[in-house]
């Protein structure tokens, strides 16, 4: 479990890995600082840039790519940066517990029923008859996760433990998403939990076919696995902190009404591939990534993944998921979008 100290010292590797997406701020708009991982995931920001919506919010973002959840949650703590997408690691809730006042304030990507892209996967000659078939055929076999400090490692174990097995039942590798597709080709794993855009090369290049889209684990209106998060600094700075929170639900509502209502999706493709420097048929081809277009986060689900990571000896205790989310922010956006339809 990184400490206060590790989380901070990570802050010079962040500061060096950060690059400039976006355009500078215009002298009359408010400036913040957001910091991701990058990629497909970063589409409500891309729709609210392009779109105008941060413009018309007097918001200009400067967007920060930053490698690692660890170097998020330090800049975000420091105030490095005044909001970030962070994966919902053990690093998360240890730095509230250490009294950093980082805070959950809305969803940067989710899992629900239509939009996952966060899948279980599986050579394709250990796919069997059914989901169950499937799974029971994996005991003693090899599973690739991003990390054990992960919400993927904690969707295997749901679903390890919806067919009567345990994480003792499989051997764990802790694998990068890009070399996942290898892995299975080689045998080196016998299953994977990859993310987009990987997890769609590999079943399309033959490399994996899926067993589950792990929308069993998840509460009816999704399952936030990378949270939007908002500085202490940031917080207190109310008007453009609600300005943002609106902008950008702004923008994943038109990500919704593309990848769930079929409106405008070739539009919203050629932009998100233009801001990811993806190519669009990639983006196409992937299942959409959740994003929630209230911004809601289920404090229920994020306390289960916080009691995993207690269980795994990864957190000392568990905080309760109330003291990390603050709801306020995407209650008064929807208060003046309205909620949507």
């Amino acid at each position: 479990m990184p400490s206060a100290r590790t989380l901070l010292h990570t802050l010079a590797l962040a500061g060096t890995a950060a690059t400039l997406l976006l355009a500078p701020a215009r002298a009359e708009e408010a400036k913040m600082r957001f910091g991701s991982v990058g990629g497909i995931t970063d589409a409500g920001l891309y729709l609210a840039d392009d779109l105008g919506f941060f413009k018309d919010a007097g918001i200009a973002v400067e967007m920060r790519v930053i490698s690692t959840a660890p170097a998020l949650a330090a800049a975000v703590a420091t105030n490095q940066l005044d909001a970030a997408g962070i994966a919902i690691t053990p690093a998360l809730f240890a730095s509230v517990a250490q009294g950093i006042e980082l805070r959950i304030v809305g969803d940067k990507q989710s899992v629900r029923p239509g939009f996952s892209a966060t899948r279980m996967v599986v050579r394709p000659a250990l796919l069997k008859g059914s989901e169950d078939e499937t799974m029971l055929g994996l005991k003693g076999k090899t599973i690739g996760v991003s990390s054990r400090e992960s919400i993927t490692h904690y969707f295997l174990a749901r679903l390890l433990t919806k067919h009567g097995m345990t994480l003792a039942d499989v051997k764990v590798a802790e694998l990068s998403y890009p070399t996942m597709a290898a892995a299975l080709t080689s045998a080196a794993v016998d299953g994977a939990i990859p993310i987009e855009p990987f997890l769609s090369q590999a079943m399309q290049m033959g490399d994996a076919r899926q067993v589950s889209d792990l929308t069993d684990f998840v509460p009816p209106n999704g399952m936030c696995i990378v949270a939007l998060v908002y500085s202490e600094a940031f917080r207190g700075n109310r008007a453009p902190a609600q300005a943002f929170m609106t902008a950008y639900m702004r923008g994943v509502r038109v990500y919704n009404d593309a990848f769930g209502k079929n409106q405008g999706r070739d539009k919203v493709i050629d932009i998100i591939a233009r801001h990811a420097r993806i190519d669009a048929k990639i983006v196409a081809a992937s299942f959409p990534i959740g994003l929630n277009p209230d911004q809601r986060v289920d404090p229920g689900a994020i306390g289960e993944v916080e009691k995993f990571y207690v269980g795994q000896h990864m957190l000392p205790a568990a905080n309760g998921a109330d003291r990390i989310i603050d709801m306020s922010f995407a209650d008064a956006a929807v208060a003046a979008l309205g909620p949507y339809q």
